[in-house]
């Protein structure tokens, strides 16, 4: 009998060291006052989109030091695409690892959707950042909802992105304030019109504007997201869409492939516009030479829609505590500001006016936007909602069915 026993002393000996080798989740502390106390001298790591240098900066040349300089917290950023970033979570989800190596994600819209609905986010934690629950209002449909999608807690809006349109006023004195103004402007120039094919980014979101523009948000925004029903509701937006195409570029037997694209034809005086989910990017394009000086952007009479990008926590972040520090110190005045600067990055601050000192109001209203680009407060005046995440793709289906392939 004893052989047996020693056999089952040991397996039971593996056990217990497997378990107790297995990293255990983290808990976020439960006030601020604590994540400050214990992140100090911790490292947190960011993944994100890496395509932008100016984001990228903005990242390491402005956060990062005075993170390390305000908490003693290192930020290491690492870029990836979102859809690679919930891959890598969903993988470890699975495997029922508890502790990651991701503690901040930035995300938005359909992969907000899937991350919250597949339990791939911690929360809810924003009520316990402090410059959340100080700086941004609770009552904006942004802090409620990402493309339709109940937040609740789950992330921190970092900041505000609006489609924006962008012509020469050289060469087009009138720029067109509706979708009817467009098709004139288009039938008048043809084949100095064009839009990047969705499912690029933004022009989907031009697509989603025609939509408002002939049908209105309300019957798109009220649909239920299936196919049939969206089509029946959206069949005139894209009868138009079909109608605009004769005088698109190459009369519309092509699209751009995306918005840089566009943008580089538009520079080089194929087209008559581009545009942009960056709403002061002419700004930066005027500065380094490669728009003319002429250069300006105008929005849709009735607005251009607007969304906004958030930050989370994965579920198995390892330094929770840091994470609330780094998201608390991405949403202070001093970094929303430095992120409105078009040198930087030139996007839209996610901060309540009403909620600053004048001091602090002085300081984000005082921010040069640079040339070519409309006041901030008229952006924000004129910004149209997003529709529920689950219907863009059903959309861009409908283009390439009935627009791309008609």
């Amino acid at each position: 009998m004893k052989k047996p026993i020693i056999f089952l002393a040991a397996v039971l000996s593996v056990v217990l060291f497997t378990a107790c080798a297995r990293p255990t989740a983290t808990v976020a502390p439960n006030n601020f006052a604590d994540a400050l106390r214990t992140a100090r001298g911790k490292t947190v790591t960011f993944y994100g989109w890496g395509g932008s240098t100016a984001v990228n900066s903005w990242f390491d040349n402005v956060v990062a030091p005075a993170l390390q300089a305000e908490h003693g917290i290192t930020l290491r950023r690492v870029p990836m695409n979102i859809d690679e970033i919930l891959n890598k979570l969903t993988t470890e989800k699975q495997a029922n690892k508890l502790r990651g190596d991701i503690d901040v994600i930035w995300i938005n819209g359909e992969n907000f959707y899937t991350a919250k609905t597949q339990g791939l986010l911690y929360g809810p934690f924003a009520s316990r950042v402090e410059n959340f629950t100080r700086l941004i209002d609770p009552q904006a449909p942004d802090t409620n909802f990402d493309f339709g999608v109940p937040i609740e807690g789950m992330s921190v809006p970092l900041g505000r992105a609006q489609l924006v349109f962008v012509s020469d006023t050289a060469r087009l004195p009138v720029f067109p304030a509706s979708a009817q103004a467009l098709l004139a402007a288009a039938r008048a120039n043809p084949g100095q019109f064009t839009y990047a094919a969705p499912p690029d980014f933004t022009g989907s979101a031009f697509v989603r504007n025609i939509i408002y523009e002939i049908v209105g948000f309300d019957a798109i925004n009220n649909a239920p997201a299936e196919k049939e029903a969206i089509y029946n509701v959206i069949r005139p937006a894209l009868d138009f869409l079909n109608e605009l195409e004769k005088y698109l570029w190459e009369e519309g037997r092509t699209y751009p492939a995306d918005t840089p694209t566009l943008s580089r034809m538009f520079a080089e005086g194929q087209l008559l516009w581009t545009m942009s989910y960056t709403p002061l990017y002419a700004a930066r394009k005027i500065a380094n030479n490669e728009f003319p000086p002429t250069a300006q952007t105008f929005l849709f009479e009735r607005g251009n829609i607007g969304n906004t990008h958030y930050v989370a926590m994965p579920f198995n972040a390892p330094a929770k505590d840091a994470a609330l520090v780094l998201i608390h110190q991405l949403i202070s005045v001093a970094m929303q500001a430095e992120k409105l600067d078009v040198n930087n990055w030139g996007d839209l601050p996610v901060l309540d006016l009403a909620r600053l000192t004048a001091e602090e109001r002085t300081r984000l209203q005082g921010v040069d936007s640079g040339r070519g680009v409309l006041p901030v407060d008229e952006l924000l005046r004129r910004r149209l909602p997003e529709v529920h995440a689950r219907k863009i793709a059903i959309i861009e289906e409908l283009w390439q069915e009935h627009v791309l392939r008609r």
